[in-house]
């Protein structure tokens, strides 16, 4: 009988720690909900806030408007002379590692891109293509989609130049 007793106590158990495993739904239900929490009250002000800063255009060339920045960078893993004065970008990342790999992605495309580093913002951007004159990285800033495959990975691409 205590032998009985204890084969269902295991099976209990054995039945309780089976039933309370995560699965993948529930790590994205929470991650949805903490993204969703985040994008409201101050946070969420915050973030809309960024986000129209970064779609807004400053510049205006051939009559259309473009985003133009000019910050100090350097190259990563190339050499200076890829650079050119008028840089369209595409991504920002924080990571090294996700710059590189996304700039590869776009040279499989073709393209001769390139990763640049702001220190002051501390963010690597990956660099399409660079133009010597502003009319050409306009365009390509201006409607992306028609000169590559791969989705834009900012709200809005645009173009840096060097101080």
């Amino acid at each position: 009988m205590r032998k009985i007793y204890n084969i269902l106590l295991l099976m209990g158990v054995v039945v309780a720690m089976w039933a309370c495993h995560s699965t993948e739904a529930n790590y994205k239900e929470s991650y949805d909900k903490a993204v969703a929490a985040s994008r409201t009250g101050e946070k969420g002000e915050m973030y809309i806030h960024d986000l129209e800063s970064r779609k807004k255009a400053n510049y205006v060339v051939d009559g259309d408007s473009i985003r133009l920045l000019h910050n100090h960078f350097n190259i990563i893993d190339d050499k200076s002379d890829m650079i050119k004065k008028y840089n369209v970008v595409v991504a920002e990342f924080k990571q090294k590692f996700n710059a590189q790999s996304c700039r590869d992605r776009l040279r499989q495309e073709g393209h001769a891109s390139y990763v640049v580093y702001i220190s002051a913002k501390k963010l690597y951007c990956v660099v399409v293509e660079g133009y010597d004159d502003i009319s050409p990285a306009a365009a390509f800033a201006k409607n992306p989609e028609k000169y590559m495959k791969m989705k834009v990975l900012v709200p809005r691409a645009w173009v840096l130049t060097r101080m």
